[in-house]
Formats: structure tokens, sequence, C-alpha cells
């Protein structure tokens, strides 16, 4: 007995100078940051901790994070027009007059003047715009040298003047914010563009996981090694269409008291769970929780510059839940008040410790994430020529084995379904989805 006590004090001692060194590490660190800072150039700012994430995230995985929208037009586009549009869209925005300059490991602005020789390209007939995406991907994924570089952004109009892709880095903006920024200049919508997937107006519903998210990390400390996967920005995208429209979905989400952006995550959650019982996964009870960013913004027409969203976490269920259970389990998720913002001011600090930075990426971020990315209810049009349809390809987080990227655009509901090719066999991923759709649409439809 009287070991054991002691033992038991040891251990008490042990754990209490531990935790004492780490706040004397923590402090010294901030301590530091605040000299370091007072040491930089007027011209050096730095990047929020709630964009600074999405540039930090790159170096555990050398993942890049370009964030690309392509629209195909129903005709030819007048380039000079394009081009006009385009720099009323970049003149407008602080976030496309800068790019980083990293200092101590950590992501710094500087102002950087766009060069329309470079930034703004027309293919001929002989380039290849997926050759020129891989470039751009890695060229604003690149921090600069004081007083050089491009801003964080390329745009490319095909050779038939058809499509027009736009390329920026996930540090400068979400999708949303771009999307509104582009709705408002490049096509010149007066008002919202959307009236879908803005479920976070009320903050009075957002309710703290953060002792969910710690509970999570220490369950995975004893979880196999989590393999990398690809590099750079070398996943794959199939795009699918819902056989549901926009205003039918969003009818079935009122009668069953969910959102759009609950129902894909009901999809997502499902056919990932479908998928690892395919493939018998010995190792399916590790897998994360599905990730589902949300909007913090209310209205489809703000324009505010960064990245602006809170999240939900659902945890997956073994062995498969009957549809009834999985819907219930769906209703009583709420949004959590965990942040990108907290995350960014915790990785700026990991940053400095690079094991510790590398153990708490590896034990807590997610496998899958379930994005919602509405384009536009209308039309939209540049001039005369009208969008017909449009593509995304949204950056994987480190460690991140699919991403299920939700739109819609002018009625039509896509998934756009990114998969990591060296850890997801995408066709059996494409049937867990196809199969689980079927179920969640035929089973709302039956409430």
């Amino acid at each position: 007995m009287e070991r054991a006590k002691k033992i038991l004090k040891i251990s008490l001692r042990v754990i209490g100078i531990f935790l004492a060194s780490l706040a004397l590490i923590v402090a010294l660190f901030i301590a530091y940051r605040q000299w370091r800072v007072a040491q930089l150039p007027d011209e050096l700012v730095e990047v929020a901790d709630g964009d600074a994430i999405f540039w930090l995230m790159q170096k555990q995985t050398n993942r890049f994070m370009p964030c690309v929208v392509t629209y195909s037009f129903d005709r030819e586009l007048d380039e000079n027009l394009v081009l006009n549009r385009l720099k009323n869209l970049v003149n407008e925005y602080e976030m496309f007059h800068r790019n980083v300059v990293t200092v101590d490991e950590l992501p710094y602005w500087q102002d950087a003047a766009p060069d329309w020789d470079q930034n703004f390209h027309i293919l001929d007939s002989t380039e290849n715009i997926e050759e020129l995406r891989i470039q751009a991907d890695y060229d604003i994924s690149q921090s600069y040298a004081l007083g050089e570089g491009l801003p964080l952004f390329r745009a490319y109009l095909s050779a038939d003047r058809r499509q027009l892709t736009f390329i920026w880095h996930h540090v400068i903006s979400d999708f949303e914010g771009m999307f509104n920024k582009q709705a408002k200049h490049l096509f010149e919508i007066e008002g919202a563009r959307t009236q879908f997937g803005y479920q976070m107006d009320d903050e009075g519903k957002k309710t703290s996981q953060n002792s969910f998210i710690v509970k999570q990390a220490l369950e995975n400390i004893s979880a196999p090694d989590r393999a990398r996967g690809f590099t750079a920005s070398n996943f794959e995208v199939q795009k699918i269409v819902l056989p549901i429209g926009d205003k039918a979905l969003k009818e079935l989400g009122q009668q069953s008291n969910l959102p759009l952006s609950d129902i894909f995550s009901f999809i997502t959650t499902r056919a990932v769970t479908h998928y690892h019982l395919d493939i018998n996964d010995e190792n399916k009870a590790y897998i994360r929780p599905v990730l589902t960013p949300l909007s913090l913004r209310t209205s489809a027409a703000e324009t505010d510059e960064g990245n602006n969203r809170a999240i939900k976490i659902f945890p997956l269920k073994f062995p498969l839940e009957s549809m009834d259970e999985m819907y219930k389990r769906m209703l009583s998720i709420s949004p959590a008040a965990s942040s990108y913002e907290t995350t960014g001011r915790n990785w700026k600090i990991m940053r400095q410790i690079p094991y510790i930075e590398s153990f708490l990426m590896e034990s807590s971020l997610t496998d899958y994430i379930s994005n919602y990315f509405p384009l536009a209810d209308n039309v939209l049009a540049i001039d005369s020529a009208k969008v017909i349809s449009h593509d995304l390809r949204v950056p994987f987080s480190p460690y991140e084995r699919t991403k299920f990227a939700w739109s819609n655009y002018n009625g039509a509901v896509q998934l756009y379904l990114h998969t990591d090719p060296k850890l997801v066999d995408k066709e059996l991923m494409i049937k867990a989805f196809e199969k689980s759709s079927k179920e969640v649409l035929q089973f709302l439809e039956n409430l």
C-alpha cells in the first residue's frame, strides 16, 4: 500500500513537472514571438490565425492548398471583357495584392502587385490547362523573398474562349467568400447569388465540442500510424450529378428538419461507413469522424475577406446503424464553437515544436470532410456568354482520404468526389456513395 502511494506521488510529481515545463515553453515562445514580430520590417503583417492554418497545413504532408473553380460557357468569351472584369474583381480586395513571406516557419503578408501578363493567361492550342494548373498549384503555394513574387491567384482562359479557370490559395479566401466576390465583379450580379448554404445565422446554435475533440485525439494515440497518401495536389475528382434538384432537396430538408449541409453530411457519413465495411477494414475503429465546415456568413452577398467557418463533427459507428438511428443522430449534432481561429493559433505555437506538431496533426486531423459550396440559383453570365456548368477542385487537409465537395448551380445538385489515389479505391467509394445517397433520399422522402 505504501509502495503504491509512493509511486502515485512520484507519478504526480513527474506529471506536474512536465506540465510546468510545457507551460514555460509556451510562455517563452509567446514572449519570443512578440519580440520577433517587433523586429520585422514594417511592410510585413502577420497572417490571421484562421487563415494561417491553411498555410501551416502544407508542411507536414507536403500537400498544397490551392482552390480551383472552372466555369464552362455556352459560347466564346470576349477576352478583353474578361480581363476587365478580372481587374475589377482584383482591384477591390487587398487579398489579391499580397503574397506570403515565411519568418521562423510562420506566414506573413507582404504587398505584391498583380502582373496581368502572368496572373492572367490565354492558352494557345498547344497548351494543356492541367499542366498549367499543376504549375500554378506549386507557384502559389511557395513563400517569397521580401519584395518579390506575384499575388496568390491565377486566371486562365481556354484557347477556344469557352472555359475560364480561376485558381487561388486557400490562405487568402474560402470558396464562399470567393464566389461572392466573383458574383459581384466577374458576373456583375446584384444581391445574393444563392439562397442555399447558410445555416449559421443564429450564433446561439453553436455548442462546444472541444471535449469531444480532445477525447478523440486521446483515443487515437494508440492508433496505427497513418499513411500520408498523395503529395502536392495530385488527387482525383469525379463529378456526380444527383437525381434531385436543389429546390426539391431543400423541401425534403425542411420536412425532415435537416438543412442541406446536414443532408450531405448524412449521405457522406453513411457512404464512408459502407466503404470501410465493404473493404473489410480491420482498422475501421480508428477512422476519424466526418468533419463538416459551415459558413459563418449569413448571406451570399457578403464579401468579407479570409476564411470564415465553424464546424460540425459526425462520428462513424460500426456496425452500420439503421436509417432511423443514423437520422436521429444527425438531428442531435450541433455546430462546434471551436473554429479555424483557435486551431490556427495553436498550430502557430506547435510549428516551433515539429515533433509535437506532427503528432497532433496525425492524432487529431480527420480522414473525411463533407463541404458544401453553393454556386448560384440562376444562370451566371459574362455579357451574352452563359455559364452552363462548373467544376471544383477543393484542397485536402493533411491525412484526409476523401473529400465530398457538394455544390448546386441553376437547379442542379452536384457532388465533386475528391479521392486520394494512394489511399482510397475510387470506384468502391463511388459505389458506396451511390448506395448511400439512394438510401438517404428514399428515407427522407418516406418520413
